[in-house]
C-alpha cells in the first residue's frame, strides 16, 4: 500500500461500462481545484481519458515507458499533457497493438515515479481484475468501487471485494459509488450496499448531461461547476484530499438536476 502523503486513488469497476472514467476524470477534475491533480489512463487497450479531456497527447504511456528505460532518473513530469482545471495527464497508447507490447511492471514504474512526485494521483483502471487492476489497488490510498444498480455489475463488484479481503488488502480504503443510482430498473441503492457490504459514497443520479459533457471533452466539473453534480464531487474530492473530515462516512447523493 503507499504510503505517500498525497492520496494515490484506484478507480475500479470490474465490470465494464458502470461509468468508471467518468467518475475517475470528473474526481480528478474536482481535486484539480484544490491542488495539480495526476490522472492515469490504466485501460492500456482503450483508454478514453484523452477523449473525456480532448486531449491530442504529445506523450503517452509507452513513451513514458521507454524514457523511464533510457533513464531511470528521467523526469516524466514533462510527458504529461496539461488541463486548464491543473489535472496533467498520461494517456493510454494509441493503439492495442501498441499497449500489448508494454508489461504491467514497466507501466507501474512510470506511475510509481508519478507518485514520487508528490502530487495526488487518479489511477482510471480498465474492466474486470487485471493485473493493472491488482497493481494500481496494492498502491492506493483510497479505492472508488463503481458499481450499477445491475445484479451482474453488483456481483462482479462482490467478487473483487472478496479478491481483496483474500489477498489482504485493506478493504477500509474502499468507497463505493453507485452510477445511475435512479434509474427504475434492476436493484435499489441499499440493495447494492447490501451487497457490497459498503455504504455509498457517492450516488451518481440518471443524467444525460453526464454523457454529453464527456462526448464534448468537458467533464461536468469543469463545464457546469455551480451544478448540484460537480458540488458533489467537489464534496467528495475534499473528503479524498483529507480537507473535509465527517464524523462518519458522508453519503454524497449526486442529484437528477444540472
Amino acid at each position: 500500500m503507499n504510503t505517500q502523503s498525497h492520496p494515490v486513488v484506484a478507480v475500479v469497476s470490474p465490470k465494464g461500462g458502470n461509468g468508471k472514467t467518468t467518475v475517475s476524470v470528473n474526481l480528478a477534475v474536482a481535486m484539480a481545484r484544490r491542488e495539480p491533480t495526476v490522472l492515469v489512463d490504466l485501460d492500456v487497450h482503450f483508454g478514453d481519458v484523452e477523449y473525456a479531456l480532448r486531449f491530442h497527447p504529445l506523450h503517452r504511456l509507452d513513451d513514458a515507458v521507454k524514457r523511464l528505460a533510457e533513464n531511470a532518473d528521467a523526469d516524466l513530469s514533462v510527458l504529461l499533457a496539461a488541463h486548464p482545471t491543473g489535472v496533467e495527464a498520461l494517456c493510454a497508447p494509441a493503439n492495442p497493438v501498441e499497449a500489448d507490447r508494454l508489461q504491467a511492471e514497466d507501466s507501474f514504474a512510470v506511475v510509481d515515479h508519478l507518485i514520487e512526485i508528490g502530487r495526488p494521483v487518479v489511477l482510471d483502471t480498465a474492466g474486470g481484475i487485471s493485473d493493472y487492476t491488482l497493481e494500481s489497488l496494492d498502491r492506493a490510498t483510497h479505492v472508488v468501487l463503481v458499481s450499477g444498480t445491475d445484479v451482474p455489475s453488483v456481483q462482479a463488484g462482490r467478487k473483487l471485494l472478496d479478491t481483496m479481503t483474500q489477498l489482504k488488502m485493506d478493504v477500509s480504503r474502499v468507497h463505493l459509488a453507485v452510477n445511475r443510482s435512479t434509474t427504475r430498473v434492476g436493484l435499489t441503492v441499499r440493495d447494492v450496499e447490501s451487497v457490497l457490504g459498503l455504504s455509498a459514497a457517492l450516488e451518481v443520479a440518471e443524467h444525460s448531461s453526464l454523457a454529453a459533457a464527456m462526448n464534448q471533452g468537458s467533464p461536468l466539473t469543469e463545464s457546469s461547476p455551480q451544478s448540484p453534480i460537480a458540488h458533489a464531487f467537489f464534496d467528495f474530492a475534499d473528503q479524498i484530499l483529507g480537507l473535509d473530515e465527517p464524523k462518519s462516512r458522508r453519503r454524497l447523493r449526486i442529484g437528477g438536476r444540472v
